[in-house]
Protein backbone atom coordinates (compact mmCIF):
# COMPACT_ATOMS: atom_id res chain seq x y z
CA UNK A 1 0.00 0.00 0.00
CA UNK A 2 1.10 3.79 -0.79
CA UNK A 3 0.72 6.85 1.47
CA UNK A 4 0.08 10.18 0.08
CA UNK A 5 -0.14 12.99 2.70
CA UNK A 6 -3.33 14.17 1.26
CA UNK A 7 -5.08 10.57 1.61
CA UNK A 8 -4.35 6.76 2.07
CA UNK A 9 -4.80 4.97 -1.33
CA UNK A 10 -4.04 0.93 -1.81
CA UNK A 11 -2.20 0.65 -4.59
CA UNK A 12 -3.96 -1.45 -7.48
CA UNK A 13 -2.20 -4.13 -9.86
CA UNK A 14 -0.71 -2.05 -12.51
CA UNK A 15 -1.48 -3.26 -16.14
CA UNK A 16 1.11 -5.46 -17.59
CA UNK A 17 0.42 -4.76 -21.04
CA UNK A 18 0.65 -1.40 -20.69
CA UNK A 19 3.44 0.60 -22.83
CA UNK A 20 5.73 2.56 -19.75
CA UNK A 21 9.03 2.88 -21.46
CA UNK A 22 8.47 6.48 -22.70
CA UNK A 23 8.13 7.16 -18.74
CA UNK A 24 10.52 5.88 -16.02
CA UNK A 25 8.85 3.54 -13.51
CA UNK A 26 9.58 5.45 -10.72
CA UNK A 27 8.20 8.51 -12.34
CA UNK A 28 5.48 6.85 -13.37
CA UNK A 29 4.53 6.12 -10.05
CA UNK A 30 4.59 9.30 -8.68
CA UNK A 31 3.01 10.85 -11.37
CA UNK A 32 0.10 8.37 -11.08
CA UNK A 33 -0.44 8.59 -7.25
CA UNK A 34 -0.16 12.31 -6.89
CA UNK A 35 -2.76 12.46 -10.17
CA UNK A 36 -5.00 9.60 -8.27
CA UNK A 37 -4.66 12.08 -4.68
CA UNK A 38 -5.26 15.54 -6.37
CA UNK A 39 -8.21 14.28 -8.46
CA UNK A 40 -10.23 12.97 -5.41
CA UNK A 41 -9.49 15.23 -2.87
CA UNK A 42 -10.92 17.82 -4.34
CA UNK A 43 -13.83 15.80 -4.39
CA UNK A 44 -16.84 15.15 -1.88
CA UNK A 45 -16.38 12.61 0.65
CA UNK A 46 -15.94 9.24 -0.77
CA UNK A 47 -14.42 5.70 -0.03
CA UNK A 48 -13.66 2.88 -2.09
CA UNK A 49 -13.61 -0.64 -0.26
CA UNK A 50 -13.58 -4.24 -1.70
CA UNK A 51 -16.33 -6.16 -1.67
CA UNK A 52 -15.33 -7.87 1.78
CA UNK A 53 -15.49 -4.51 3.36
CA UNK A 54 -11.54 -4.11 3.41
CA UNK A 55 -10.87 -0.72 2.74
CA UNK A 56 -9.09 0.63 -0.26
CA UNK A 57 -8.87 4.68 -0.43
CA UNK A 58 -10.82 7.16 1.77
CA UNK A 59 -10.00 11.06 0.88
CA UNK A 60 -9.56 13.36 3.79
CA UNK A 61 -13.09 14.67 3.25
CA UNK A 62 -14.80 11.11 4.41
CA UNK A 63 -11.96 10.97 7.16
CA UNK A 64 -12.84 14.25 8.77
CA UNK A 65 -16.85 13.72 8.39
CA UNK A 66 -17.23 10.41 9.61
CA UNK A 67 -13.93 10.72 12.38
CA UNK A 68 -13.55 6.90 12.18
CA UNK A 69 -10.46 5.64 13.81
CA UNK A 70 -7.15 6.01 12.87
CA UNK A 71 -3.38 5.31 13.38
CA UNK A 72 -0.09 6.52 12.67
CA UNK A 73 1.28 9.85 12.22
CA UNK A 74 0.47 12.88 9.88
CA UNK A 75 2.43 11.40 7.18
CA UNK A 76 1.54 8.26 8.06
CA UNK A 77 -2.28 7.37 8.17
CA UNK A 78 -4.09 3.99 7.89
CA UNK A 79 -7.85 4.11 8.03
CA UNK A 80 -8.59 0.96 9.76
CA UNK A 81 -11.99 0.80 8.69
CA UNK A 82 -15.81 2.11 7.24
CA UNK A 83 -18.30 3.40 9.40
CA UNK A 84 -20.93 1.18 10.65
CA UNK A 85 -23.41 2.18 7.97
CA UNK A 86 -21.20 2.26 5.17
CA UNK A 87 -20.08 -1.03 5.71
CA UNK A 88 -23.65 -2.89 5.80
CA UNK A 89 -24.09 -0.87 2.65
CA UNK A 90 -21.04 -2.44 1.03
CA UNK A 91 -22.32 -5.70 1.99
CA UNK A 92 -25.41 -5.54 0.17
CA UNK A 93 -24.10 -4.13 -2.56
CA UNK A 94 -21.39 -7.29 -2.88
CA UNK A 95 -24.53 -9.65 -2.98
CA UNK A 96 -26.87 -7.60 -5.31
CA UNK A 97 -24.22 -5.51 -6.89
CA UNK A 98 -26.80 -2.52 -7.14
CA UNK A 99 -26.46 1.04 -6.68
CA UNK A 100 -27.85 2.59 -3.44
CA UNK A 101 -28.60 6.07 -3.13
CA UNK A 102 -29.40 7.57 1.12
CA UNK A 103 -30.22 10.65 2.75
CA UNK A 104 -27.82 10.43 5.93
CA UNK A 105 -27.60 12.97 8.91
CA UNK A 106 -24.27 13.67 10.37
CA UNK A 107 -23.97 15.22 13.28
CA UNK A 108 -20.42 18.03 12.90
CA UNK A 109 -18.97 21.10 14.60
CA UNK A 110 -21.80 23.42 12.53
CA UNK A 111 -24.68 21.38 13.82
CA UNK A 112 -26.29 18.59 11.67
CA UNK A 113 -25.31 18.33 7.97
CA UNK A 114 -27.33 16.70 5.81
CA UNK A 115 -25.27 14.42 2.45
CA UNK A 116 -26.90 12.51 -0.28
CA UNK A 117 -24.92 9.58 0.09
CA UNK A 118 -24.49 7.26 -3.31
CA UNK A 119 -22.99 3.79 -3.08
CA UNK A 120 -21.95 1.71 -6.58
CA UNK A 121 -20.34 -1.10 -7.60
CA UNK A 122 -16.87 -0.88 -9.67
CA UNK A 123 -16.10 -3.23 -11.98
CA UNK A 124 -13.15 -3.73 -14.16
CA UNK A 125 -12.50 -4.64 -17.90
CA UNK A 126 -13.18 -8.20 -17.63
CA UNK A 127 -16.57 -7.07 -16.20
CA UNK A 128 -15.71 -8.55 -12.49
CA UNK A 129 -17.25 -7.16 -9.48
CA UNK A 130 -13.83 -5.47 -7.54
CA UNK A 131 -14.90 -2.66 -5.36
CA UNK A 132 -17.39 -0.61 -3.69
CA UNK A 133 -17.46 3.05 -3.68
CA UNK A 134 -19.38 5.55 -1.96
CA UNK A 135 -19.69 9.15 -2.66
CA UNK A 136 -21.61 11.99 -0.33
CA UNK A 137 -22.59 14.94 -1.47
CA UNK A 138 -23.54 17.92 1.07
CA UNK A 139 -27.23 18.42 0.86
CA UNK A 140 -27.67 20.43 4.22
CA UNK A 141 -28.99 23.70 2.19
CA UNK A 142 -31.64 21.88 -0.21
CA UNK A 143 -32.31 19.61 3.29
CA UNK A 144 -33.13 23.05 4.99
CA UNK A 145 -34.87 24.61 2.50
CA UNK A 146 -36.75 21.61 1.81
CA UNK A 147 -37.95 21.09 5.82
CA UNK A 148 -38.99 25.10 6.05
CA UNK A 149 -41.01 24.24 3.03
CA UNK A 150 -42.84 21.82 4.53
CA UNK A 151 -43.01 23.68 7.86
CA UNK A 152 -44.21 26.95 5.75
CA UNK A 153 -46.71 24.46 4.25
CA UNK A 154 -47.80 22.97 7.26
CA UNK A 155 -48.50 26.67 9.02
CA UNK A 156 -50.77 27.43 6.14
CA UNK A 157 -52.51 24.58 6.28
CA UNK A 158 -53.09 25.25 9.84
CA UNK A 159 -54.07 28.49 9.34
CA UNK A 160 -56.09 27.62 6.45
CA UNK A 161 -57.54 24.74 8.18
CA UNK A 162 -58.47 27.14 11.98
CA UNK A 163 -59.63 30.09 9.72
CA UNK A 164 -62.07 27.91 7.14
CA UNK A 165 -63.91 24.29 7.27
CA UNK A 166 -62.49 23.51 4.03
CA UNK A 167 -60.27 24.70 0.91
CA UNK A 168 -60.64 24.28 -2.86
CA UNK A 169 -59.16 25.19 -5.95
CA UNK A 170 -60.81 24.80 -9.58
CA UNK A 171 -59.32 25.52 -13.27
CA UNK A 172 -60.11 28.34 -15.55
CA UNK A 173 -63.67 26.66 -16.31
CA UNK A 174 -64.52 26.14 -12.39
CA UNK A 175 -63.77 22.34 -12.23
CA UNK A 176 -62.33 21.58 -8.80
CA UNK A 177 -58.66 19.83 -9.05
CA UNK A 178 -58.30 20.54 -5.39
CA UNK A 179 -60.63 20.34 -2.42
CA UNK A 180 -59.72 19.40 0.96
CA UNK A 181 -60.83 16.49 3.45
CA UNK A 182 -62.61 18.34 5.72
CA UNK A 183 -65.62 18.70 3.18
CA UNK A 184 -66.68 15.18 4.11
CA UNK A 185 -68.21 17.29 6.72
CA UNK A 186 -70.19 19.26 4.46
CA UNK A 187 -71.13 16.76 1.61
CA UNK A 188 -70.71 13.48 2.97
CA UNK A 189 -68.47 12.57 0.16
CA UNK A 190 -64.60 12.46 -0.16
CA UNK A 191 -62.71 14.91 -2.20
CA UNK A 192 -62.08 12.03 -4.94
CA UNK A 193 -65.52 11.78 -5.90
CA UNK A 194 -65.65 15.60 -5.76
CA UNK A 195 -62.48 16.33 -8.00
CA UNK A 196 -64.04 16.87 -12.36
CA UNK A 197 -67.15 18.34 -10.63
CA UNK A 198 -68.11 22.06 -11.48
CA UNK A 199 -67.95 23.75 -8.18
CA UNK A 200 -71.73 25.44 -8.27
CA UNK A 201 -72.70 21.29 -8.21
CA UNK A 202 -71.87 21.71 -4.50
CA UNK A 203 -74.31 23.54 -3.59
CA UNK A 204 -76.64 26.82 -4.62
CA UNK A 205 -74.87 30.35 -4.49
CA UNK A 206 -77.51 32.75 -2.76
CA UNK A 207 -78.82 35.14 -5.45
CA UNK A 208 -79.77 38.82 -5.50
CA UNK A 209 -83.22 40.18 -5.31
CA UNK A 210 -82.45 40.21 -9.19
CA UNK A 211 -81.47 36.53 -9.47
CA UNK A 212 -77.90 36.99 -9.52
CA UNK A 213 -75.12 35.52 -7.36
CA UNK A 214 -72.22 37.83 -6.24
CA UNK A 215 -69.75 34.90 -6.51
CA UNK A 216 -70.58 33.65 -10.13
CA UNK A 217 -70.62 37.37 -11.54
CA UNK A 218 -67.23 37.42 -9.88
CA UNK A 219 -66.00 34.51 -11.45
CA UNK A 220 -67.13 35.54 -14.71
CA UNK A 221 -64.80 38.87 -14.11
CA UNK A 222 -62.21 36.65 -12.80
CA UNK A 223 -62.10 39.11 -9.53
CA UNK A 224 -62.28 37.94 -5.82
CA UNK A 225 -65.36 37.15 -3.77
CA UNK A 226 -65.91 36.87 -0.25
CA UNK A 227 -68.16 35.60 2.02
CA UNK A 228 -70.79 34.47 -0.02
CA UNK A 229 -73.29 32.16 0.85
CA UNK A 230 -73.73 28.45 -0.68
CA UNK A 231 -76.39 26.06 0.38
CA UNK A 232 -75.40 22.18 0.57
CA UNK A 233 -77.46 19.52 0.78
CA UNK A 234 -75.80 16.33 2.54
CA UNK A 235 -75.71 12.98 1.30
CA UNK A 236 -77.50 12.43 5.13
CA UNK A 237 -80.30 15.07 4.18
CA UNK A 238 -78.77 17.26 6.45
CA UNK A 239 -79.07 21.27 4.93
CA UNK A 240 -75.85 23.39 5.81
CA UNK A 241 -74.53 27.14 4.50
CA UNK A 242 -71.44 27.49 3.90
CA UNK A 243 -69.71 31.14 3.41
CA UNK A 244 -67.22 30.57 0.20
CA UNK A 245 -64.48 32.78 -0.10
CA UNK A 246 -62.46 32.63 -3.70
CA UNK A 247 -59.72 34.40 -5.52
CA UNK A 248 -58.55 34.14 -8.70
CA UNK A 249 -54.75 32.68 -10.05
CA UNK A 250 -52.95 34.39 -12.60
CA UNK A 251 -49.94 32.19 -14.02
CA UNK A 252 -46.24 33.86 -13.92
CA UNK A 253 -47.33 35.78 -17.87
CA UNK A 254 -50.98 36.67 -16.80
CA UNK A 255 -52.97 33.82 -18.06
CA UNK A 256 -55.97 33.32 -15.77
CA UNK A 257 -55.77 29.20 -14.27
CA UNK A 258 -58.65 29.55 -11.75
CA UNK A 259 -59.78 30.14 -8.63
CA UNK A 260 -58.39 29.56 -4.91
CA UNK A 261 -60.74 29.92 -2.23
CA UNK A 262 -62.06 28.62 1.45
CA UNK A 263 -65.55 28.03 2.96
CA UNK A 264 -66.93 28.39 6.66
CA UNK A 265 -69.97 26.62 8.06
CA UNK A 266 -72.39 29.18 8.99
CA UNK A 267 -74.98 26.94 9.95
CA UNK A 268 -75.20 27.52 13.73
CA UNK A 269 -74.43 30.63 13.35
CA UNK A 270 -77.02 31.76 11.07
CA UNK A 271 -79.77 29.56 13.41
CA UNK A 272 -78.58 31.11 16.47
CA UNK A 273 -79.32 34.48 14.66
CA UNK A 274 -82.49 33.20 13.74
CA UNK A 275 -83.11 32.72 17.41
CA UNK A 276 -81.65 35.61 18.65
CA UNK A 277 -84.10 37.62 16.20
CA UNK A 278 -87.22 35.83 17.13
CA UNK A 279 -86.00 36.57 20.76
CA UNK A 280 -85.11 40.17 20.03
CA UNK A 281 -89.22 39.80 18.35
CA UNK A 282 -90.42 38.21 21.40
CA UNK A 283 -88.10 40.88 23.51
CA UNK A 284 -89.55 43.73 21.85
CA UNK A 285 -93.17 42.34 22.05
CA UNK A 286 -92.88 41.76 26.19
CA UNK A 287 -91.47 45.56 26.38
CA UNK A 288 -94.40 46.75 24.37
CA UNK A 289 -96.53 44.99 26.48
CA UNK A 290 -95.02 46.46 29.71
CA UNK A 291 -95.35 49.74 28.38
CA UNK A 292 -99.04 49.43 28.06
CA UNK A 293 -99.42 47.82 31.35
CA UNK A 294 -97.02 50.70 32.58
CA UNK A 295 -98.94 53.07 31.28
CA UNK A 296 -102.27 51.60 32.72
CA UNK A 297 -100.78 51.32 36.13
CA UNK A 298 -99.91 54.65 35.95
CA UNK A 299 -103.73 55.68 34.87
CA UNK A 300 -104.72 53.08 37.96
CA UNK A 301 -102.25 54.56 40.45
CA UNK A 302 -103.59 58.11 38.63
CA UNK A 303 -107.06 56.84 39.93
CA UNK A 304 -105.84 55.22 43.13
CA UNK A 305 -104.82 58.27 43.92
CA UNK A 306 -108.06 60.11 42.87
CA UNK A 307 -109.38 57.42 45.23
CA UNK A 308 -107.29 57.74 48.00
CA UNK A 309 -108.38 61.84 47.85
CA UNK A 310 -111.79 60.85 47.32
CA UNK A 311 -111.89 58.34 50.28
CA UNK A 312 -109.62 60.90 52.87
CA UNK A 313 -112.41 63.79 51.69
CA UNK A 314 -115.21 61.54 52.63
CA UNK A 315 -113.68 60.35 55.61
CA UNK A 316 -113.40 63.97 57.04
CA UNK A 317 -117.21 64.60 56.17
CA UNK A 318 -117.84 62.06 57.60
CA UNK A 319 -116.22 62.67 60.61
CA UNK A 320 -117.80 66.04 60.84
CA UNK A 321 -121.29 65.07 59.64
CA UNK A 322 -121.67 61.75 62.18
CA UNK A 323 -119.86 62.67 65.18
CA UNK A 324 -121.86 66.05 65.27
CA UNK A 325 -125.61 64.17 65.39
CA UNK A 326 -123.72 61.39 67.57
CA UNK A 327 -122.46 63.40 69.95
CA UNK A 328 -125.64 65.16 70.29
CA UNK A 329 -127.54 61.74 70.43
CA UNK A 330 -125.03 60.74 73.22
CA UNK A 331 -124.97 64.03 75.27
CA UNK A 332 -129.19 63.91 75.24
CA UNK A 333 -128.94 60.56 76.84
CA UNK A 334 -126.19 61.33 79.24
CA UNK A 335 -128.78 63.98 80.35
CA UNK A 336 -131.78 61.87 80.15
CA UNK A 337 -130.15 59.50 82.28
CA UNK A 338 -129.44 62.33 84.92
CA UNK A 339 -133.19 62.91 84.67
CA UNK A 340 -131.76 66.65 84.90
CA UNK A 341 -136.19 67.28 83.83
CA UNK A 342 -137.99 64.97 85.58
CA UNK A 343 -137.98 61.14 86.16
CA UNK A 344 -137.92 58.54 83.77
CA UNK A 345 -140.40 54.97 84.30
CA UNK A 346 -137.88 52.02 84.59
CA UNK A 347 -138.27 51.28 80.81
CA UNK A 348 -137.69 54.33 79.64
CA UNK A 349 -134.54 54.70 81.78
CA UNK A 350 -133.63 51.29 80.21
CA UNK A 351 -134.07 52.65 76.52
CA UNK A 352 -131.89 55.64 77.08
CA UNK A 353 -129.11 53.29 78.31
CA UNK A 354 -129.31 51.47 75.05
CA UNK A 355 -129.09 54.86 73.50
CA UNK A 356 -126.08 55.83 75.10
CA UNK A 357 -124.20 52.46 74.76
CA UNK A 358 -125.21 52.56 71.29
CA UNK A 359 -123.86 55.93 70.36
CA UNK A 360 -120.90 55.12 72.32
CA UNK A 361 -120.40 52.02 70.31
CA UNK A 362 -120.86 54.11 66.60
CA UNK A 363 -118.86 56.57 68.00
CA UNK A 364 -115.87 54.37 68.61
CA UNK A 365 -116.72 52.72 65.57
CA UNK A 366 -116.01 55.58 63.34
CA UNK A 367 -112.54 56.47 65.55
CA UNK A 368 -110.93 53.50 64.67
CA UNK A 369 -112.32 53.43 60.66
CA UNK A 370 -110.45 57.26 60.33
CA UNK A 371 -107.80 56.10 62.63
CA UNK A 372 -107.00 53.18 59.84
CA UNK A 373 -107.81 55.54 57.02
CA UNK A 374 -104.80 57.43 58.67
CA UNK A 375 -102.06 54.78 58.76
CA UNK A 376 -102.75 53.58 55.69
CA UNK A 377 -101.95 57.40 54.71
CA UNK A 378 -99.24 58.16 56.54
CA UNK A 379 -101.14 60.82 58.19
CA UNK A 380 -101.77 59.18 61.87
CA UNK A 381 -99.13 61.27 64.37
CA UNK A 382 -97.13 59.59 66.37
CA UNK A 383 -95.82 61.05 70.10
CA UNK A 384 -92.56 58.53 71.17
CA UNK A 385 -91.62 59.35 74.69
CA UNK A 386 -90.61 57.58 77.80
CA UNK A 387 -94.12 55.81 79.32
CA UNK A 388 -94.46 53.46 82.32
CA UNK A 389 -96.08 50.17 81.87
CA UNK A 390 -97.39 49.53 84.96
CA UNK A 391 -99.21 52.79 84.47
CA UNK A 392 -100.66 51.93 81.33
CA UNK A 393 -101.50 48.00 82.18
CA UNK A 394 -103.56 49.61 85.49
CA UNK A 395 -105.67 52.29 83.11
CA UNK A 396 -106.32 49.32 80.41
CA UNK A 397 -107.66 47.37 83.58
CA UNK A 398 -109.40 50.07 84.71
CA UNK A 399 -111.70 50.51 81.66
CA UNK A 400 -112.25 47.00 81.04
CA UNK A 401 -112.81 45.64 84.66
CA UNK A 402 -117.14 46.78 84.71
CA UNK A 403 -117.65 44.76 81.60
CA UNK A 404 -115.22 42.22 82.98
CA UNK A 405 -117.56 42.26 86.34
CA UNK A 406 -120.68 41.87 84.79
CA UNK A 407 -119.29 38.30 83.29
CA UNK A 408 -117.30 37.78 86.72
CA UNK A 409 -114.08 37.21 85.06
CA UNK A 410 -111.04 37.08 87.49
CA UNK A 411 -108.92 39.82 86.51
CA UNK A 412 -106.37 39.16 89.46
CA UNK A 413 -103.32 37.56 87.37
CA UNK A 414 -103.56 41.26 85.53
CA UNK A 415 -101.27 42.99 87.72
CA UNK A 416 -97.58 43.33 87.04
CA UNK A 417 -95.17 43.91 90.22
CA UNK A 418 -92.21 45.69 88.30
CA UNK A 419 -92.41 48.34 86.08
CA UNK A 420 -90.53 48.90 82.91
CA UNK A 421 -90.06 52.33 80.71
CA UNK A 422 -91.40 51.91 77.02
CA UNK A 423 -90.42 53.86 74.10
CA UNK A 424 -94.09 54.37 72.74
CA UNK A 425 -96.41 56.80 71.66
CA UNK A 426 -98.78 56.67 75.42
CA UNK A 427 -102.32 56.88 73.89
CA UNK A 428 -101.67 54.80 71.16
CA UNK A 429 -99.99 52.08 73.09
CA UNK A 430 -103.20 52.27 75.56
CA UNK A 431 -105.26 51.88 73.20
CA UNK A 432 -103.68 48.50 71.67
CA UNK A 433 -103.63 47.17 75.33
CA UNK A 434 -107.57 48.35 75.87
CA UNK A 435 -108.16 46.52 72.48
CA UNK A 436 -106.80 43.52 73.39
CA UNK A 437 -107.56 43.14 76.91
CA UNK A 438 -111.23 43.97 75.48
CA UNK A 439 -110.96 41.18 73.21
CA UNK A 440 -110.44 39.00 76.37
CA UNK A 441 -113.11 39.96 78.29
CA UNK A 442 -115.41 40.04 75.52
CA UNK A 443 -114.93 36.31 74.27
CA UNK A 444 -114.04 34.94 77.70
CA UNK A 445 -116.99 32.84 78.93
CA UNK A 446 -118.47 33.56 82.46
CA UNK A 447 -116.19 33.31 85.79
CA UNK A 448 -113.61 32.82 83.36
CA UNK A 449 -109.81 33.94 84.17
CA UNK A 450 -107.54 36.68 82.36
CA UNK A 451 -103.96 37.20 82.95
CA UNK A 452 -101.07 39.41 81.82
CA UNK A 453 -97.02 38.29 81.97
CA UNK A 454 -93.78 40.22 80.82
CA UNK A 455 -90.66 38.98 79.39
CA UNK A 456 -87.66 41.03 77.60
CA UNK A 457 -85.46 39.70 75.04
CA UNK A 458 -82.85 42.22 74.03
CA UNK A 459 -84.35 46.00 73.66
CA UNK A 460 -87.69 44.54 73.69
CA UNK A 461 -90.10 43.82 75.86
CA UNK A 462 -93.14 40.96 75.49
CA UNK A 463 -96.28 41.56 77.06
CA UNK A 464 -98.60 38.50 76.65
CA UNK A 465 -102.47 39.02 77.60
CA UNK A 466 -103.78 35.36 78.23
CA UNK A 467 -107.29 34.22 78.65
CA UNK A 468 -109.79 30.84 79.07
CA UNK A 469 -111.76 31.65 76.35
CA UNK A 470 -112.91 29.45 73.78
CA UNK A 471 -109.14 29.81 71.87
CA UNK A 472 -108.82 30.15 67.88
CA UNK A 473 -108.40 27.55 65.32
CA UNK A 474 -104.63 27.94 63.27
CA UNK A 475 -106.82 28.88 60.20
CA UNK A 476 -108.32 31.36 61.88
CA UNK A 477 -105.34 33.30 63.24
CA UNK A 478 -104.23 35.20 60.32
CA UNK A 479 -107.44 36.21 59.09
CA UNK A 480 -108.10 37.79 62.84
CA UNK A 481 -105.73 40.94 62.06
CA UNK A 482 -107.37 41.88 59.12
CA UNK A 483 -110.07 44.45 58.37
CA UNK A 484 -113.62 43.60 59.36
CA UNK A 485 -112.54 39.64 59.75
CA UNK A 486 -113.75 37.94 63.23
CA UNK A 487 -113.17 34.39 63.13
CA UNK A 488 -116.08 31.81 62.50
CA UNK A 489 -116.98 28.14 62.96
CA UNK A 490 -118.48 29.39 66.76
CA UNK A 491 -115.21 30.99 67.93
CA UNK A 492 -115.01 35.15 68.00
CA UNK A 493 -118.09 34.28 66.16
CA UNK A 494 -120.54 37.17 65.16
CA UNK A 495 -122.28 36.98 68.31
CA UNK A 496 -120.41 39.36 70.20
CA UNK A 497 -120.55 42.99 69.34
CA UNK A 498 -117.72 44.63 67.15
CA UNK A 499 -116.77 44.79 63.02
CA UNK A 500 -113.66 43.28 63.43
CA UNK A 501 -111.21 46.60 63.21
CA UNK A 502 -109.55 46.21 66.73
CA UNK A 503 -107.22 44.21 66.09
CA UNK A 504 -106.08 45.44 62.76
CA UNK A 505 -106.13 48.77 64.16
CA UNK A 506 -103.93 47.50 67.29
CA UNK A 507 -101.27 45.43 64.88
CA UNK A 508 -100.88 48.29 62.78
CA UNK A 509 -99.94 51.08 65.89
CA UNK A 510 -97.41 48.19 66.82
CA UNK A 511 -95.73 47.96 63.56
CA UNK A 512 -95.90 52.07 63.54
CA UNK A 513 -94.10 51.99 67.16
CA UNK A 514 -91.34 49.36 65.53
CA UNK A 515 -93.34 46.24 67.40
CA UNK A 516 -95.30 43.54 66.55
CA UNK A 517 -98.43 41.24 67.52
CA UNK A 518 -98.67 37.53 67.80
CA UNK A 519 -101.24 35.13 68.86
CA UNK A 520 -101.04 31.58 70.20
CA UNK A 521 -103.81 29.42 70.52
CA UNK A 522 -105.86 26.43 70.13
CA UNK A 523 -109.53 25.46 70.16
CA UNK A 524 -110.93 24.77 73.54
CA UNK A 525 -107.67 26.09 75.15
CA UNK A 526 -107.82 29.74 75.81
CA UNK A 527 -105.34 32.32 73.80
CA UNK A 528 -102.21 34.17 73.98
CA UNK A 529 -101.84 37.64 72.68
CA UNK A 530 -98.24 38.66 72.60
CA UNK A 531 -97.64 42.29 72.38
CA UNK A 532 -93.88 43.35 71.38
CA UNK A 533 -92.81 47.06 72.46
CA UNK A 534 -89.43 48.80 72.12
CA UNK A 535 -88.20 49.50 75.54
CA UNK A 536 -86.80 52.91 76.69
CA UNK A 537 -82.97 52.75 77.51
Amino acid sequence: MTETSQGSVVSLRKDSTRNDSAVPSALQDIVSREFFDAIFEQAQPMYMARPDGTVLYVNSGYSNLFSPVQTGTASSRIFSALHTDHIAIVSRIAQTQDAETKQVSVETGRGTEYFLSRHFPVFDKQDSFIAVCGTFINSTRQVNAETKLRLEKRRFLDITRAASDWIWETDADGYLKYISDRVVQAVGLPPLLLKGKHLTELGTFKKDLQGHSKAETAIAKHIPFRSVPMTINGTDGETKIFNISGVPVFNEKGRFTGYRGTSDDITARLAAEDEASTSRADLEKAIGEITRKNLQLEMTAKKAVAAARAKDEFLATMSHELRTPLNAIIGFAEVMGMETFGPLSEKYREYVGDILNSGKHLLSLIEDILDIARIESDKIPMEITRTSLKEMVEDAVILVQRHAEGKEIDLSATRIDEDFDLKVDPTRCLQIIVNILGNAVKFTPQQGQIGIETQIRGDDIFLTIWDTGPGIAISEQERIFEAFKQAHNGIYSRGEDGVGLGLTLSLKLARLMKGDITVESEPGKGSRFTVQLPLML
